[in-house]
């Protein structure tokens, strides 16, 4: 139990109005000094003790996609036999403090309480400690009862429908490939003749009927590694585009996982996915957490990365010059590679390196729709 900042100006004001007053000889300022000092008193007779009750908590869901519903349930139970009174509850969430009035709850009574998540920031939202409070009507005392136990709600990256388009290397009927694709080379569409395709991809019929020289473009159709880098520098992306290019990331991670496409997540600053446990930490957690950060160049990602996998989506804001030409080293040894650029306000045209293709977009929606188009 303690004084409230107006309990302390109550009592030292009725303290000083009738010390003036029996000096001063005026009854009445004794008489109003007194009186504050009752209600000093009274109030702390009312509040007396500290409020006798217990807690429960439970987060529902414990896990949202971004902007998503989620909400705190609270239970309260009475263990008290005093006379019920109301109680205030003071609960901190993500680091700002809720209030809010429950009861009164009768002798081994209960209420409940349930308030919303805030969902719009990537993250864990943590909920609590929680304070029990009881005061007087004058608000004059207070006695709190503290409940260190809290509980969170894992706020995930927005993720959307996608479906995986073809992926693989074309088949070199000149030789073998680099992969093991025996086997696995299927037909993907007629384009029209290069310099230095072989002529056995020549389809004839095709050809013939349309006057232009044709030729049959196969791909490895089995499933290769696909790798997505998000680009979490500061000096490539704004905080804004950033988090619709996490939702995009994590789209196409989802839909990879989905259609048994073995995953790889990295970030340009180069964060690990190993947690201090030496354990993988899941990609979805991995995007929950990320944030910008301050590593300026890709020359060092460039090198790690060469070759891990077969198929890359690169995700970023606008690449610079420098780059542009880091990205084009990267793309050495991917097919097929992706440049997603993604900026709400764009200014110049996105021009993808040798051996990417751009899919320029200002949101995730936006991306779904070209990302489908290319299928």
């Amino acid at each position: 139990m303690r004084l409230t900042t107006l309990g302390r100006g109550f009592l030292g004001g009725g303290l000083v109005l009738v010390a003036a007053g029996a000096l001063l000889g005026v009854p009445v300022v004794v008489t109003v000094g007194v009186f504050m000092l009752a209600l000093v008193g009274g109030a702390a007779v009312l509040v007396a003790e500290v409020p006798d009750v217990s807690v429960a908590r439970a987060a529902i869901p414990t896990e949202v996609d971004r902007g998503g519903p989620a909400e705190i349930r609270l239970r309260f139970r009475s263990v008290s036999t005093r006379r019920p009174r109301p109680l205030t509850v003071i609960e901190t969430v993500d680091g700002q403090q809720r209030l809010a009035t429950i009861g009164p709850i009768p002798a081994q009574g209960t209420d409940e309480l349930a308030y919303a998540v805030p969902t719009g920031r990537r993250g864990v939202v943590r909920a609590g400690p929680l304070v029990v409070r009881r005061s007087d009507p004058f608000g004059l005392v207070t006695a709190d009862r503290r409940f260190t136990s809290t509980c969170t709600v894992s706020v995930r990256p927005r993720h959307y429908a996608l479906r995986m388009l073809p992926s693989g290397r074309q088949r070199d009927l000149e030789g073998p490939t680099r992969e093991r694709s025996e086997g696995t080379a299927s037909f993907h569409q007629l384009r029209e003749y290069a310099p230095g395709d072989d002529l056995r991809r020549v389809h004839w019929r095709s050809t013939a009927r349309t006057g232009q020289l044709l030729v049959k473009e196969m791909i490895d159709t089995t499933r290769p590694e696909l790798l997505v880098v998000l680009d979490n520098r500061t000096s490539a992306i704004s905080a804004d585009d950033f988090e619709h290019a996490v939702d995009i990331a994590a789209s196409i991670v989802r839909a990879a996982e989905n259609e048994d496409f073995p995953t790889t997540l990295m970030f340009a600053d180069g964060a690990g996915d190993i947690d201090l446990d030496g354990q993988p930490i899941p990609a979805v957690d991995r995007l929950t957490s990320v944030r910008l950060g301050d590593a300026d160049s890709l020359a060092q990602l460039a090198d790690v990365i060469v070759s891990r996998g077969r198929s890359l989506v690169f995700v970023t804001g606008e690449p610079s010059g420098t780059d542009l030409m880091t990205l084009a080293k990267l793309a050495v040894g991917f097919s097929p590679a992706y440049l997603v650029s993604v900026v709400a306000e764009r200014h110049d045209p996105v021009v993808a390196p040798r051996g990417m293709r751009a899919i320029a977009c200002a949101d995730p929606e936006e991306f779904v729709h070209l990302w489908t188009s290319l299928s």
